[in-house]
């Protein structure tokens, strides 16, 4: 807060010790710290173990984030596999980056008319990246039969 010195060496360390007493949101946290290199050296392998056991408590958002790993490391195939256990678990964002994937022929065959259909099911669930990415695209008039289907949604 406010007034309050920012110490991300603590935070860390606070974080761990609840983790280490399997405090759920601190399990979650312990991939993003490792993730980010926040108060601890960045660590991808440490990140992707601390999110795998957050997921095995069925954290929907430690699912979302190994997809995301994977889908940095192009792997369509295994962000697919998170995304989709996300998705089980109501966690929306995941429907639109299940779209980014066919948006790219990542892990599955290029369909953009299906990334189409996801991007939209995920804006009427309020995700703000789904809203954006169907507002460029019409600006745009990228059509899934017209010539401008190579838009780059990142």
């Amino acid at each position: 807060g406010a007034g309050v010195e920012v110490n991300p060496d603590e935070s860390f360390r606070l974080n761990a010790e609840a983790a280490a007493y399997d405090h759920r949101d601190a399990v979650l946290a312990m991939g993003w710290y490792y993730l980010n290199g926040i108060g601890v050296e960045k660590d991808l392998d440490k990140a992707r173990s601390w999110y795998k056991k957050s997921a095995r408590h069925k954290d929907p958002r430690a699912m979302f984030s190994l997809g995301n790993i994977a889908y940095i490391e192009r792997d369509g195939s295994d962000a697919l596999r998170w995304f989709k256990r996300a998705v089980l678990l109501k966690h929306h964002r995941s429907i639109y980056w299940i779209g980014k994937l066919y948006w790219h022929g990542r892990g599955v065959n290029k369909d953009r008319k299906k990334a189409m259909q996801l991007f939209s099911e995920a804006a009427s669930k309020r995700v703000i990246e789904a809203t954006r990415t169907l507002s460029w695209l019409n600006k745009h008039k990228c059509t899934t039969s017209g010539s401008r289907v190579n838009a780059d949604v990142r």
